[in-house]
């Protein structure tokens, strides 16, 4: 229940990135490998990109399981070369490690990963608890009683997505939000815009789910009928939920998502679902209000929940389940995966087992490999000098704004005020996560990874949960620092740039001030835009969803931004 990002980027490590947001459209892959850089003479008036690039563009080959690659791609590689490089001396001393270790835990995920003769010889003999339970349902009641239960973890049913984050309104503390089905195809669009790219994803994504049933022990037939159930209700919901192109639409976003229903009108809004009692059972009792952000959906998925509609309810969550977890099953199920991976994304190949195994690790492990990343690669005086160099380019956007002709002195006063208390994040951040609470087993020990995935899950849930009574603890980082990314938090007015996006060539504390400025500062410039573009534009100083521009300011800001979509979007 914590962060439905992160939480599908772990699983995603798992399940060989099954993300649905990529299309079957021509990728970056398939572009890199048929790129026209060999013509002998290309002018830089004619094709800017290919003219610098040419040659680059000629020697360079993607590697198997990869869809693009680009400077951001090739400092992540090198950067998982050194967290191998570091974990490699870890798998060398395990006899040194206590049993309750982290890194006694981090070798036992890896092995799981690793051990296929384990995990084909278990084959789906893990899961067969979890296929029972959901067969045995008659009724929405026995489905509400599973859903409560420990048996079933919110992050795979996907029926409702629950998701513990700073209030947009009081950023000081945590609140829970509620959010729409999760959809096989990822956006709603796809259903409700029909098109040749939505046709080829469907058609790509039955397949697959088709391979996976069947291998989870079902008829050609009954599989085929389970998927076309799964669809039909997501199709009956698809409706009601925000898709891409009305969500970019939108004039404020984080306002639309912002409504606040207490339990008990929770259930008076969607009566057959009896929220009250799931949302309670899943955190203690720690809260009595909820953030829906489509009131719209949740009236039309009430509607659809009923007695009726079992069996399309019942095959949604079995699919749902099984294609969250089929990663952490046998061979059969990774083929599966690795083939629709690269069906819908033009990859070719699949990543090697022990950098899939590596990922898993860093995936689930995130503060533990981030520290040790950061003790060998990254130091103090780095940090230190990134810092500075962030208060410089806030420095000059200061002036920037001082000097803008359209804005009054009352928003650029208040401007300013979110720029001067606007928190820096560099490297790494101040706590760490604890792992001792955290039970991961070898399979000599009984343990698989999927058991050891779900105890994640769980262990991830209950930090979430804990979360909920407590501050909102402003030093988290949004990244972890092994990450080569930098983000913007508008409900935290904070700025992350993780210690691996600050190495060569975007940083490097020997190269002159020139490179820096032109290649981190690049970034650093551009992630401060954010507290000042038309989503960030909406929260102040403190990060918090409210309007601090005068009526008039906002107007004319909203008009300039129009004219941006308008030019942009008129060029083909």
């Amino acid at each position: 229940m914590k962060l439905i990002r992160k939480i599908n980027k772990q699983l995603a490590a798992l399940v060989l990135a099954l993300v649905l947001t990529a299309t079957p459209q021509l990728s970056m892959a398939a572009q890199l490998q048929n790129t026209t850089a060999s013509k002998q003479e290309i002018r830089l008036q004619d094709d800017f990109y290919e003219a610098v690039n040419k040659d680059w563009l000629k020697s360079t080959k993607l590697k198997p399981g990869y869809t693009s690659l680009d400077t951001m791609d090739e400092m992540s590689d090198r950067c998982d070369e050194q967290i191998q490089a570091l974990f490699a001396d870890i798998l060398k001393n395990e006899s040194k490690y206590d049993k309750n270790s982290t890194e006694k835990k981090m070798i036992n995920l890896y092995h799981n990963y690793l051990n296929k003769a384990e995990r084909n010889k278990q084959d789906i003999e893990p899961i067969k608890p979890y296929l029972e339970s959901i067969k045995q349902i008659k009724t929405t009641d026995d489905l509400n009683k599973l859903l409560t239960s420990d048996l079933l973890i919110d992050n795979l049913s996907g029926i409702c997505n629950l998701n513990v984050t700073a209030d947009f309104k009081d950023s000081n503390k945590k609140s829970l939000y509620l959010f729409s089905t999760s959809l096989l195809l990822g956006d709603s669009d796809y259903y409700n815009k029909p098109s040749d790219m939505a046709k080829a994803l469907e058609a790509a994504t039955t397949t697959y789910l088709n391979k996976i049933l069947v291998l989870a022990g079902y008829s050609k037939e009954d599989a085929s009928k389970k998927v076309a159930q799964a669809y039909q209700f997501e199709k009956l919901l698809a409706p009601s939920i925000m898709g891409s192109d009305e969500f970019s639409k939108l004039t404020n976003q984080y306002e639309t998502l912002y409504n606040p229903y207490t339990l008990d009108d929770l259930d008076k809004l969607a009566p057959n679902l009896k929220l009250k009692s799931y949302i309670q059972a899943r955190t203690k009792n720690k809260v009595n209000k909820v953030i829906v952000a489509e009131p719209k959906w949740l009236k039309a998925l009430d509607k659809v929940y009923t007695n009726d509609n079992i069996e399309l309810l019942k095959n949604y969550l079995e699919i749902h389940f099984l294609m969250g977890i089929s990663g952490d099953l046998s061979e059969d199920f990774l083929t599966a995966a690795v083939e629709y991976a690269n069906q819908i994304t033009g990859a070719t190949g699949s990543i090697p087992d022990e950098e899939k195994a590596m990922n898993a690790v860093q995936g689930f492990f995130t503060d533990e490999i981030g520290k040790l990343y950061c003790d060998h690669y990254f130091s103090k005086e780095s940090k230190a000098d990134v810092e500075k160099l962030v208060k410089e380019i806030i420095a000059a956007y200061k002036k920037k704004i001082e000097a803008v002709d359209w804005m009054t002195a009352e928003t650029k006063k208040n401007a300013i005020k979110k720029l001067d208390t606007m928190k820096i994040k560099i490297g790494y951040p101040e706590k760490w996560d604890d792992y001792s609470k955290l039970e991961i087993k070898s399979y000599e020990e009984g343990g698989s990874l999927l058991q050891n995935s779900l105890s994640i899950m769980n262990w991830q849930n209950e930090q979430a949960i804990d979360e909920l009574d407590k501050p909102v603890d402003k030093t988290e980082f949004g990244f972890p620092p092994q990450m080569v990314n930098a983000c913007y938090d508008p409900s935290n007015n904070d700025l992350t740039f993780p210690a691996a996006i600050l190495q060569a060539p975007y940083y490097d504390i020997k190269q002159s001030r020139e490179k820096n400025l032109g290649a981190i500062g690049v970034v650093i410039a551009h992630e401060i835009s954010h507290a000042f573009d038309t989503s960030g534009a909406n929260f102040d100083c403190n990060g918090n969803l409210v309007q601090w521009w005068t009526p008039e300011d906002y107007a004319k800001f909203q008009e300039k931004a129009n004219t941006f979509k308008t030019f942009y979007s008129n060029i083909t």
